[in-house]
């Protein structure tokens, strides 16, 4: 019996909680197709990929893979286990030496070169994330708003995006 495991995530709290079950959807109608039995379904909810701190799901699937609980697993995309290079490629060698296969829904088998590839492009993906997020808060603060956080003394104004009135207490 070849058993497989489904692993999804998403990275944060202003995206739809509803890309868990999509992603789980794909990978059971991708596990029919391979002919792979789902044993196990892990996530993370709005868990940044940039960091395997922190994601109580991925830990729990890379301990079960360990405990032979199944043979394979099912991602979207290599992304969604990290967009950090050296995680994704720890990721990658753990599993291969505990004879766990990771299958992408739409890349097929994970391989020393497409894993490779992939954290690349998820470290890029990241670091443009960065300065566009940079960016966008400079351009906040040369308005005159505030770019997030607490302030002392302050709350944010309903409705005013970057607003804030003083508060007197």
């Amino acid at each position: 019996m070849t058993t497989a495991a489904i692993y999804a995530r998403y990275s944060s709290y202003m995206q739809s909680a509803a890309s868990i079950e999509d992603q789980v959807a794909i990978a059971r109608a991708y596990a029919a197709r391979e002919g792979l039995i789902v044993t196990q379904t892990y996530d993370d909810r709005a868990r940044s990929g940039a960091s395997v701190a922190g994601r109580d799901g991925l830990a729990r699937c890379l301990r079960d893979a360990a405990g032979g609980l199944f043979t394979h697993i099912i991602v979207e995309s290599l992304d969604r286990l990290s967009r950090d290079q050296g995680d994704l490629s720890g990721i990658y060698k753990r599993l291969t030496f505990l004879g766990v296969e990771i299958r992408e829904v739409h890349g097929g088998k994970a391989t020393p070169l497409n894993t490779a590839v992939r954290g690349l492009v998820g470290a890029i993906y990241l670091s443009d994330l960065a300065d566009k997020t940079r960016r966008g808060l400079s351009g906040r603060v040369r308005e005159g708003k505030s770019a997030g956080g607490r302030a002392f003394g302050y709350a944010p104004v309903p409705g005013q995006p970057g607003e804030l009135a003083i508060v007197e207490a």
